[in-house]
């Protein structure tokens, strides 16, 4: 049993250890991407969105929300705008639904915001018309000024 857990503890601390490094490597992997790297990328995500295998939807939907979050910069991903929507207002996976709101609000595009502050009144599920107003309000108050 010692034995076991002197294994385990090994694991763990080496595990540990792999952790910063994955991410430093994540971080260098980005930093050195070119533009037409960026374009690729982008393009691949968006035809994604459009795959009719849901765990490929989900992992893209949260690679969306990843590169919009942390390297809007970098990467345009207004193309993917259109599934994205469609996705919010016509999947029947409510988690596909929120993840595709957070990806909008994640690229904050005002047009497309604005959208949102218009068909969020006829909104049929709750938890998904509370989402959206909070993602409005988020962006009004981010974008409205001191």
């Amino acid at each position: 049993m010692k034995r076991l857990a002197a294994y385990l503890f090994v694991f763990a601390v080496a595990l540990a250890g792999t952790a910063p490094a994955f991410a430093q490597n994540a971080d260098t992997r980005y930093a050195t991407m070119d533009g037409l790297q960026w374009k690729q990328l982008s393009q691949q995500l968006t035809l994604s969105l459009d795959s009719p295998i849901a765990q490929i939807k989900l992992e893209t939907l949260q690679h969306v929300n990843f590169f919009a979050t942390y390297y809007s910069d970098k990467i345009d991903l207004i193309e993917a705008v259109t599934t994205l929507i469609d996705i919010y207002e016509n999947d029947m996976e409510e988690g596909l639904r929120i993840l595709a709101l957070t990806s909008l609000h994640a690229l904050g595009d005002r047009s497309v915001m604005m959208y949102l502050s218009d068909v969020v009144q006829t909104e049929q599920s709750p938890r998904v018309r509370r989402l959206t107003l909070a993602a409005l309000a988020e962006y009004n108050a981010r974008t409205s000024g001191p």
